[in-house]
């Protein structure tokens, strides 16, 4: 009797552990399937949450309304960057999300941990904010690996740029920082518009541009772009060079539509374009390198031998031809460089030598070097900064370009399936 008791009672108990199991797996609603994989209700909700808490939005309906269908795409956007990097056989580890949150901390004076625990006191689920900095670590590795080997510079581009930077001497030019709303197949380009228009009002209320910025590049709902260059008036669309012209230095413009997205700009800077002299960011050097001694205990006997061997080198013609035959024999003529590029204790040594003088031997982790500056040209080494800085720029504008096509062909490639 007992045991048919205890029959019952299990069975009643497994029932209603499956009601309940039911009952839940009901309850998580999928608002989207990104190749057989559901974005769920509750990721929806806990990224909604952490954009309005962390970018000081009002927490209303109107507010996930309004966001719902930019969020919904970032977390598109990430599920399929998640699947690209299980195909390379990337993979994110805890402490790499964990020294984000830290980097995060202490940039905002917070101590540790304190920073998932104000959010969650404000209605952030705690695995949020970690689920958004794995994706952004996802596109990083995804980047480093599919977009930059496809990044190819021209010598042409570089040399049309160039000549472009000298045409456009004397003319108006301006720096900018830009918060961009980039359009999706989910929202309307109505609604982008509605919550750029409340970005800017948040903007102007509590002057937070910056951090607004970073805290929407951060939760995936907006890109923040600053740049260091400046962009000659003749390059900007008729209606942005209207707003900046309204408007003065670090105010923001309207919400400006472009093809891409909608954008507010900050305005950095505004000056007439005049080709700064970059030529003493430049230096020419030649190297010898010697591996390091086994023992270290030996490493003033070898830094004598280094010295005798080299006390007579007074031209980068001799340090090409020795550092052929001394050292490691891997010594010879870098060439033009750009001085912030050298590592910096060659930069430190660079500083107090004069032309085709060698320096003392200079100690790395990787070796040890003697170096030499091989000449100066004013006119030459002016050429060779712009042109390096053109590089830069064009870099910069095709790494865009592709990112954002690279996003485009897994969404046109993917079987999508939203459900909101």
């Amino acid at each position: 009797m007992i045991l048919k008791f205890l029959v019952i009672l299990i069975f009643f108990f497994i029932i209603d552990i499956k009601i309940s199991i039911s009952e839940e797996i009901q309850l998580i609603k999928i608002v989207a399937i990104v190749n057989d994989e559901p974005i769920t209700e509750t990721d929806l909700y806990g990224r909604l949450q952490l954009t309005i808490v962390s970018s000081n939005l009002p927490n209303n309906s109107t507010t996930r309304q309004s966001l719902s269908g930019q969020i919904l795409q970032s977390l598109i956007n990430e599920k399929l960057q998640e699947q690209e990097a299980q195909k390379f056989n990337i993979r994110i580890n805890e402490e790499e999300i964990l020294n984000n949150i830290k980097f995060i901390e202490r940039n905002n004076n917070l101590k540790e941990g304190e920073l998932i625990n104000s959010l969650y006191k404000n209605g952030v689920p705690k695995g949020a904010l970690k689920k958004r900095l794995k994706a952004n670590l996802i596109n990083k590795k995804l980047l480093s690996k599919i977009i930059t080997p496809k990044i190819v510079i021209s010598d042409d581009e570089i040399e049309n740029e160039y000549k472009n930077l000298l045409i456009n001497e004397g003319k108006t030019e301006f720096k900018l920082s830009e918060i961009l709303l980039q359009y999706n197949q989910i929202s309307s380009k109505k609604e982008i518009l509605e919550i750029a228009e409340k970005l800017r009002n948040q903007i102007l209320e509590n002057n937070n541009f910056d951090k607004l910025a970073n805290q929407m590049n951060t939760n995936g709902s907006a890109k923040f772009i600053q740049s260091n260059n400046w962009i000659i008036s003749g390059e900007l669309s008729n209606e942005l060079l209207t707003n900046l012209n309204k408007i003065n230095k670090n105010e923001i413009t309207n919400p400006i539509i472009t093809n891409s997205g909608i954008s507010i700009y900050r305005l950095e800077g505004k000056r007439i374009n005049s080709i700064p002299d970059l030529s003493q960011s430049i230096t020419n050097i030649g190297f010898i390198s010697y591996n390091l001694p086994i023992n270290m205990n030996k490493i003033n006997e070898v830094l004598t031998k280094i010295k005798i061997e080299t006390q007579n080198i007074s031209s980068c013609e001799k340090i090409e031809n020795m550092g052929k035959e001394l050292g490691n024999k891997k010594g010879r003529i870098i060439g033009r460089t750009l001085i912030a590029n050298l590592p910096n204790l060659f930069v430190e040594n660079i500083k107090n030598l004069n032309i085709y003088e060698a320096s003392k031997p200079i100690i790395a982790d990787d070796g040890i070097y003697i170096i030499m500056i091989c000449g100066k040209n004013k006119e030459l080494d002016q050429e060779f900064a712009l042109k390096e800085l053109v590089k830069r720029k064009i870099y910069n504008k095709s790494s865009r370009t592709l990112q954002n096509r690279y996003l485009l062909d897994l969404n046109r490639k993917a079987l999508i399936d939203v459900r909101i």
